[in-house]
């Protein structure tokens, strides 16, 4: 049992990190066909599915590349924006800034905090750092205010305004990379700020962090996902709670059955402004060195996690403990080596709730499928709080060989999925929008890159997960993957902070001196579909 547990944590195998001063990650993608064939998703039912490939103009085209990149008939015109967040001045840098993730201020969507595994450029003993915009996306600086020495092993956050501060309140979940892996949950209350992150709660023996926040009257309720090593009888699978801004936690076990040993490591929270609280996770059943039989499970609580017994709300009729059975006994590969191109797997899992409609609820998963591939992205979807769940994926969302699904839906109920698919030689990354459950869809492609390069510097290589956020008519969110600067590798555009000399296909330090390609997080938003 207790090989399995270390098996069931983030396992880091570290490779030579440079720390050059004035670096940051955020790498950038390469070309691929984005002809249609290429893009291997399962349709039950082909005839019924319209697939819209947006030809999407950047908002800081010119005229001139309007002209050239102009929608063809029949597709629509949307509004993108790619940012590779790597700061001028960290040019030189070549991390991998791997494992991305985004929080957005609600009051002012203008500002952002992104995360990934990104060293301090400065220190070995300063603090990790994480990028902060303050004009929606536009631009993004290096900010060393997270409270772990250097480099972070998990990292995911929230921002809430029930405490009403312009540029926080930014609660945090972070791992610390140490033999004895410690769990930090931290605020700020100001993400421009020099000053470190208070830290609020601590423990050891957890994994995988996964922050969501909700403000309700004047506090910050907030609710961390994580995989609790410390839970009994080995049902680990856990939502630390806080109804006070942080002030104080409260650990909830969320799996009410039998375990292997343990769940699996993604504890995924989702949050509605009426007070209704999600939480999906896998129940591993059975593990045999390489395979986890799991189910994928759902609970949720009406009153935002406050009462005595928190996450009973949702019971599963065969046998009437908490917690939905979405699916039973599904395969799930589990390699802490390169796997799926250069990415390990047996992790993916999403959750997203309407923030307008608390009934629907839509979870993404990843097994082994059942078509021979490596690895296949799931979406079901329920309509009535949980109760009952579609009982086959949603049109178009069974997709081969894919990994870092994350799920969004928009205030006007549209449906984001975003997702990167190996084809064998590329990396593409997709958001895919749908108004109705994904029966019909359009598909955006951000990034297509090669997927061979460069080499993995440690495990994960793009991430064990990316991330998506609604807001307003907006989806938001960050990806990670190759930063070779060529437009053929962006179809949507892109825009470099840090040096880069496009006619050349090359990064440079900002003096002219070529720079070898690494992973880099970049930012984007995307229209939602009227």
């Amino acid at each position: 049992m207790t090989i399995l547990a270390a098996l069931g944590r983030r396992i880091w195998v570290f490779g030579t990190l440079a720390l050059i001063a004035g670096t940051l990650f955020a790498r950038g993608h390469s070309a691929l066909s984005t002809k249609p064939e290429t893009i291997e998703r399962e349709t039950p039912d082909a005839t019924s599915t319209l697939t819209a490939h947006a030809t999407l103009i950047p908002e800081n085209a010119t005229a001139q590349d309007k002209a050239k990149g102009g929608a063809p008939v029949g597709r629509a015109l949307l509004q993108v924006k790619l940012v590779d967040l790597i700061p001028a001045s960290l040019s030189g840098e070549t991390n991998q800034d791997s494992e991305p993730f985004l929080a957005i201020q609600p009051a002012n969507p203008q500002i952002m905090v992104a995360s990934a595994f990104t060293p301090n450029p400065i220190s070995t003993k300063g603090n990790a750092p994480v990028y902060v915009s303050q004009d929606g996306g536009n631009t993004w600086v290096l900010n060393a205010i997270t409270p772990v020495q250097r480099m972070t092993c998990d990292i995911t956050h929230a921002i809430s305004a029930a405490e009403n501060h312009p540029r926080g309140d930014l609660h945090a979940g972070t791992l610390a990379c140490a033999s004895a892996i410690t769990l930090g949950e931290s605020e700020t209350i100001d993400v421009s700020s020099s000053t470190s992150m208070s830290v609020q709660s601590t423990r050891s023996n957890v994994d995988q962090p996964f922050v969501r926040a909700l403000a309700i009257s004047n506090n910050d309720h907030i609710y961390v996902g994580v995989n609790d090593f410390n839970q009994p009888r080995g049902r680990t699978a856990t939502v630390d709670v806080s109804v006070d801004g942080g002030s104080t936690y409260k650990s909830i076990s969320i799996e009410a059955r039998d375990t292997m040993g343990q769940d699996g490591p993604s504890i995924r929270p989702a949050v509605a402004g009426d007070s209704t609280v999600y939480a999906a996770f896998f129940g591993w059943r059975k593990f045999d060195g390489r395979t986890a039989t799991s189910d994928v499970v759902v609970v949720r609580d009406d009153s935002a996690a406050s009462g005595a017994n928190p996450f009973q709300a949702l019971k599963e009729p065969s046998d009437n403990l908490p917690g939905r059975l979405v699916v039973r006994g599904v395969s799930i590969p589990w390699s802490n080596s390169p796997t799926l191109g250069q990415e390990r797997i047996g992790s993916t899992l999403s959750l997203a709730v309407d923030p307008n409609n608390s009934s629907t609820v839509y979870v993404g998963w990843a097994d082994h499928g059942s078509k021979g591939d490596i690895y296949s992205l799931h979406v079901r979807r329920s309509t009535d709080r949980g109760s009952t769940w579609s009982a086959k994926d949603l049109p178009n969302t069974t997709i081969r060989n894919a990994t870092n699904i994350a799920l969004a839906v928009a205030d006007n109920g549209v449906a984001g999925m975003l997702y990167q698919q190996f084809t064998g030689s590329r990396w593409i990354t997709h958001l895919v929008q749908s108004h109705d459950g994904f029966a019909t869809i359009q598909d955006t492609i951000l990034a297509t890159v090669p997927a061979n390069a460069p080499n993995e510097q440690f495990l994960p290589y793009l991430g064990d997960y990316d991330y998506l956020l609604p807001v307003g008519n907006e989806f938001r969110g960050v990806f990670c993957a190759n930063n070779t600067p060529d437009l053929a590798n962006f179809p949507q555009g892109v825009s470099y902070q840090r040096a880069a000399d496009f006619s050349r296909k090359t990064l440079t330090d900002g003096s002219g001196n070529p720079v070898p390609i690494s992973i880099d997080p970049f930012y984007f938003s995307v229209a939602v579909i009227p």
